[in-house]
């Protein structure tokens, strides 16, 4: 029982780490995007002033002026080459980067997932155990009661037994469903031999008891 508890938390705790962490390491893979995004934006400020700058003077001559706009045209197109370069790579990675965000995220929902399955099936374990038990210290009673001929006692004790057997079916895989319905054909029986047939139900009870322990460690 505290094995099953502790694995229990351990899961939890998986999860909790999946579902905390992946948010941090998108965070972090997607530093350098923005890094790269703020130098995208940084070179199309350089253009705009570089565009706007007017290193002529009003009385330059004709050939001073080619000569200025030419050097200034190739800068302009250098830097929107450039930009043009940096923009298309951080297209790239943005689609990359998006790609492996929604990876990651796939891989984060299949985990939790798996774990919900399994934090189901170990929660469905406990129950039945749990259940399991509580019917055979009813059936130790009976035994009890009917080695000390209280006979009234044990017919209210196989009463709980029916009802713990009809709460456990709730919890139980559909194998042992079947299995509980038969065990509760045969307390049906051993109650209704009790004043007619002790021995008989004497014996149902003991092939209840041996059941159940078969049952208790199967779950």
């Amino acid at each position: 029982m505290k094995i099953a508890l502790v694995v229990i938390i351990l899961i939890a705790a998986f999860a909790g780490v999946l579902y905390f962490g992946l948010p941090f390491l998108i965070e972090k893979e997607t530093a350098d995007l923005r890094s790269d995004l703020q130098d995208l934006k940084q070179r199309v400020q350089k253009i705009e002033e570089e565009s706007q700058a007017a290193p002529l003077k009003p009385d330059a001559d004709t050939q001073k002026i080619i000569k200025t706009v030419n050097a200034l045209y190739q800068k302009v197109n250098s830097l929107e080459d450039s930009f043009k370069r940096g923009l298309s790579s951080l297209d790239e990675r943005i689609k990359k980067q998006k790609t492996a965000t929604e990876e990651g995220l796939k891989k984060q929902t299949e985990a939790i997932d798996k774990i919900s399955r399994e934090t189901k099936t170990i929660t469905q374990i406990i129950m039945s155990d749990l259940a399991m038990a509580n019917i055979r210290e009813h059936i130790l009673k009976v035994k009890v009661d009917l080695t000390s001929r209280n006979f009234g006692s044990a017919k209210n004790e196989l009463n709980l037994v029916d009802e713990a057997f009809e709460k456990a079916k709730t919890a139980a895989s559909d194998e042992n469903k079947r299995v509980i319905e038969e065990l509760q054909l045969t307390l049906k029986k051993a109650k209704s031999e009790i004043d007619t047939d002790l021995p008989s139900a004497i014996s149902r009870i003991d092939l209840l008891w041996h059941e159940t322990d078969k049952l208790l460690r199967k779950v």
